[in-house]
């Protein structure tokens, strides 16, 4: 009798005792009997389990493995109302870059030209000064001085020099006796002929006529512009020889001779074989070549 057997009729005498308890019926006296003695179920248990020998386990994974136990379900998690989204607001959309206005290029420094000298304005060479045209009002100019303590306008200096040097390497030696004056000057030049002539026995009237024809009015002689010499010879030379050297050179230098004998009508001025005047070399070439005095090349010729 096996371990099942054994199990199972215990399992039936208890279902047996539980009916017959439960029953609202009592029992006819035919049908009732003594009770049969059962043994107590857990001595039988006992003695079986004493005697028989152990059913041989069953495989280890039904022993191991766990009984079937009512999982809890898990409570349902409570309904939480999903916290509001806050809508991003809409990125401000950055405003298009403006393009700049260009700032204007630097223009590149441009080297100025160089402007070409201006012509050097040479009227001064030209200026007509006598009775009939004065000295224009203002002019001025600037002077150097000689050796000998006489000035020149300093811009016919250079020339100067030169025709004295070739002077003295032909032998002639020329000497500057006047040269530059003020209008202070040229009055007392002027004052000191009218007295020899008062004081020849001509009045005043006729003394100042007669130095007129000698001297200049101040204002209108060409020594108060610079540009105007009296030359003469050295002590150990002949002025005549010297006059006539520069007469016939004096032209390459850009002088002339000023008061010619045969131009007394003109100048207003009587021969003076002394005065030279500076007008330029190329002006000097064409009167001394052609004879001429300065009024006649310049046509200014005198009204009377």
């Amino acid at each position: 009798m096996n371990k099942r057997t054994r199990w199972g009729g215990a399992l039936a005498v208890l279902l047996c005792l539980l009916l017959a308890g439960c029953g609202t019926r009592e029992p006819t006296p035919e049908t009732q009997k003594e009770p049969v003695a059962e043994p107590p179920i857990v001595s039988s248990a006992r003695s079986t389990e004493e005697t028989e020998p152990p059913a041989p386990a069953e495989s280890a994974s039904e022993e191991t493995e766990p009984a079937p136990s009512e999982k809890e379900e898990p409570a349902p998690a409570e309904e939480t109302e999903p916290a509001p989204v806050e809508e991003e607001a809409p990125a401000e959309a950055e405003p298009e870059p403006v393009p700049a206005e260009p700032t204007p290029a630097e223009p590149e420094p441009v080297e100025p030209e160089e402007a070409e000298p201006a012509p050097e304005d040479e009227s001064w060479k030209l200026i007509l000064v006598n009775a009939e045209h004065p000295i224009p009002e203002g002019y001025s100019f600037t002077t150097t001085e000689l050796r000998n303590g006489h000035r020149v306008d300093e811009r016919i200096y250079p020339e100067l020099q030169r025709m004295f040097d070739d002077a003295r390497a032909a032998g002639i030696w020329p000497f500057v006796n006047e040269s530059t004056r003020t209008a202070e000057e040229q009055q007392a030049i002027m004052d000191e002929y009218v007295a020899r002539y008062e004081a020849s026995g001509l009045s005043r009237e006729e003394a100042e006529d007669q130095a007129r024809e000698i001297v200049a009015v101040p204002g209108t002689s060409e020594h108060q512009i610079g540009l105007a010499l009296d030359i003469i010879a050295e002590l150990s030379s002949d002025s005549w020889s010297t006059w006539q050297w520069l007469e016939e050179n004096c032209a390459r230098y850009g002088f002339i001779l000023r008061y010619p004998a045969d131009k007394t009508e003109i100048t207003g001025i009587g021969y003076e074989p002394w005065h030279f005047r500076y007008v330029g070399a190329e002006a000097a070439e064409e009167i001394m070549a052609a004879g001429l005095c300065l009024e006649e090349y310049l046509g200014a010729l005198p009204e009377n």
